[in-house]
């Protein structure tokens, strides 16, 4: 992969010199054997990095938004064997093939040393280099790749340097990281520290579905006054670390006649989670306390906060959530589970998690073919000004929980109609990586704010809809953030009403069931398959009916001199049916859903309007145009305009009435922080004014050979 560079290398001699060493405050292993190990401290305007590998050769590190090396930014290092001088080189790769030296060099060599089987390098670089050429960093999750040669390049008077071998198969890899910030794990300190293992004893994962959600009660152990739980870390069976998707511990919130039945359930198996076998008084399990997915290392919370355990009937009995994505079908032996940490030695306040996103339902449907679709999940002011206290809550992190096709997500924050700094954001959504995210600084939610969780999909790759749901083929789009002072509001979630959602796809009845049935019907569908569901109505009068391959017509008014194009909407159809089925695992699901509740819209035989009759509405959403991007973004925009939201107490009572709440136009809330969100920006900005230049011009510096070129562009609207 490394080929031939060259470039003229300016030395460094460690000879004699002695380094400080940093108080590093994030350290990992890069690679699954615990070779490669990358430390580095975050400061205000760039970052340090060490890189420690066994190799007397080059060691190659990079960034990149996806993992693959195409499109990364990369640094190039090694000591010479000879004269014991460290060498850093500036790059970028266009394809998976030799890196290309940047024209502006941006990163800077600190020190490098070896010894008989190892190499470290240090060295450091600002979050925004303001290189076009280099990635910017900062609080997005990033992908680290890595690799490791051999021998070290050559270095020529007059060629510059070469001889930069291919590292092999065995030295590379991909990591994804949360560079920026504090570190979300931490050890957990101060007296009177124990553990508690909340795990799944020898379950059996079945090898005949999917995808299983498994419930079991457990029961704090033997604490007869309030402790404080301090962080928690996954325990995984090793055989599942590719199978255990998630996990979440609900504290259950009982009625006193419901205590003898949970006391019973703590020393059984467990259930299947939301199924008819699940026992009624485990619906009082509601309040997510540790909400833990892939990748996740655990979180420690800071020393003020605590979330309460053993408090008489409430904090006393929990149940755990494990999803397990079987998609080879594999049969399982598990024993995974949390290993929570707590403490007698209350902390300052007691600490909660708030779940905000959007409703586990069919209804967040994600068109087919989309580089990036937008979905919302709306937490309206009627919520927070009802439930939060007068001084509002402290949020201090926040785990943001997509499945395969999410690609960016964030959790926006509005007071007053204005949108105030997002309180957490990623645009390189991993769906492998889902560590907690600590916030640089804890952020105040008052009374009467909204909360807006976004999620963007890419299915540019996906030949069917893609509908919420539990299983990884499905989606979802959730936010969970831990705070403080605990307070009753659980949960805030929202959906596209039911009859909306029909009628802005242009259905206006379905044949057998009135539109008050159907929504009745979605309504009781978010929960994960585990069982039978009562949809045999449905799918008895769906025989009954015959199809038929009558064109669509636009499903909503189109705007003058926007007329709806019907050759390309035939274009679309024969398209889509003459698509490849997509699912993750590579065989034929046309609902992208399984037996899930995406199957209802299969159930759904259209009346009216006559062009729609006798068509599912399955069908009928696979001859819409989705490849017309006219005809996408408007369905973005009027589907997230209104939103059913359900603001939801710690025992799932509604603290607020459900109802429909318009959410204005996301695209136009002016977010005032990012005026001059751009390092860059902001001091070009500056220069311009230190120069009084006339306020249309903008100026960049950009180094090439030693010259200084100043460019200046008049680029008023931009920065004004």
């Amino acid at each position: 992969m490394f080929a031939e560079l060259l470039l003229l290398v300016v030395p460094v001699v460690l000879a004699g010199v002695v380094h400080r060493e940093p108080a590093w405050s994030h350290s990992t292993y890069l690679d699954g054997a615990g070779r490669v190990r990358l430390s580095w401290r975050p400061r205000e305007r760039d970052v340090i990095f060490q890189l420690e590998a066994p190799s007397r050769g080059y060691l190659g590190l990079g960034f990149s938004g996806n993992g693959a090396m195409a499109g990364s930014d990369i640094v190039v290092a090694w000591v010479d064997d000879a004269s014991g001088r460290a060498h850093l080189l500036d790059c970028h790769a266009t394809s998976n093939a030799a890196p290309i030296l940047d024209d502006q060099e941006d990163v800077k060599l600190m020190w490098g040393k070896q010894n008989g089987t190892h190499t470290c390098i240090r060295f450091r670089r600002a979050w925004d280099t303001c290189d076009h050429q280099d990635m910017v960093l900062g609080e997005d999750t990033i992908r680290v790749i890595w690799a490791m040669g051999e021998r070290d390049p050559v270095i020529d008077d007059i060629v510059g340097v070469s001889g930069l071998e291919w590292h092999g198969a065995q030295n590379r890899g991909s990591h994804s990281l949360h560079l920026r910030g504090p570190p979300a794990v931490l050890e957990a300190h101060g007296t009177d520290v124990y553990s508690w293992d909340v795990r799944q004893e020898e379950f059996i994962v079945p090898d005949n579905m999917d995808t299983v959600y498994w419930c079991r009660i457990f029961k704090v152990p033997g604490l007869t006054k309030k402790h404080h739980m301090l962080g928690y870390e996954p325990i995984i069976t090793p055989e599942s670390v590719r199978h255990v998707h998630h996990m979440l511990l609900y504290e259950c919130a009982p009625k006193s006649r419901q205590l003898p039945l949970l006391e019973k359930a703590a020393s059984e198996r467990g259930a299947a989670c939301y199924s008819p076998a699940m026992p009624p008084e485990w619906d009082s399990c509601l309040t997510p306390i540790v909400a833990w997915a892939v990748g996740s290392e655990g979180e420690f919370f800071p020393d003020h906060v605590g979330i309460p355990l053993g408090e008489g009937h409430r904090s006393t009995y929990f149940m755990l959530e494990v999803h397990y994505d079987n998609p080879s079908l594999k049969r399982l032996r598990d024993n995974s589970g949390l290993k929570i940490y707590y403490t007698p030695n209350l902390r300052q306040h007691d600490a909660g998690i708030l779940s905000t996103g959007i409703a586990v339902s069919p209804l967040h449907m994600i068109p087919p073919q989309q580089p990036d679709y937008k979905t919302f999940g709306y937490c309206p002011s009627q919520c927070s000004k009802k439930l939060l206290p007068a001084g509002g809550i402290k949020v201090i992190s926040v785990v943001l929980h997509s499945h395969m096709a999410g690609s960016r997500m964030e959790l926006r924050h509005l007071r007053d109609g204005k949108e105030l700094p997002r309180i957490a954001q990623d645009k390189h959504y991993d769906f492998n990586y889902q560590q907690a995210r600590r916030l640089p600084r804890e952020v105040t939610v008052l009374p009467g704010d909204e909360l807006v969780t976004e999620c963007v999909y890419k299915t540019v790759n996906r030949s069917y809809p893609t509908y919420g749901g539990y299983s990884t083929k499905q989606e979802m789009c959730l936010s969970f953030a831990l705070h403080y002072p605990r307070n009753p509001l659980s949960a805030c979630h929202s959906m596209t009403p039911v009859e909306y959602f029909f009628s802005t796809l242009g259905v206006e009845q379905f044949y057998g069931v009135d539109m008050p049935a159907v929504e009745r019907l979605f309504l009781k569908t978010g929960s994960p398959d585990n069982g039978a569901s009562d949809e045999e109505k449905l799918r008895q009068l769906v025989k009954s009916f015959r199809t038929t391959t009558t064109p669509t017509p636009s499903v909503f008014d189109a705007p003058v001199g926007d007329e709806w194009d019907d050759e390309a909407n035939q274009r679309a159809i024969l398209a889509l049916k003459a698509a490849k089925d997509f699912t993750i695992e590579g065989e034929g699901d046309p609902e992208g859903a399984g037996a899930g509740p995406g199957g209802l819209f299969a159930d759904l035989v259209i009346k009216e309007p006559s062009q729609f009759r006798n068509r599912t509405f399955s069908e009928h959403l696979l001859a819409l145009p989705w490849t017309e991007p006219d005809f996408t973004l408007r369905l973005e925009e009027v589907l997230s305009s209104h939103h059913m939201a359900f603001c939801r107490l710690m025992d799932d009572q509604l603290a607020v009435p459900a109802d429909v709440f318009e959410l204005k136009n996301t695209s136009a809330f002016i977010i005032e922080t990012e005026l001059s969100a751009s390092q860059c920006q902001h001091e070009l900005r500056e220069d311009l004014e230190q120069q009084h230049l006339f306020s249309g011009a903008a100026c960049r510096l950009v180094k090439d050979n030693s010259l200084v070129l100043l460019i200046c562009l008049l680029v008023a609207a931009f920065f004004y």
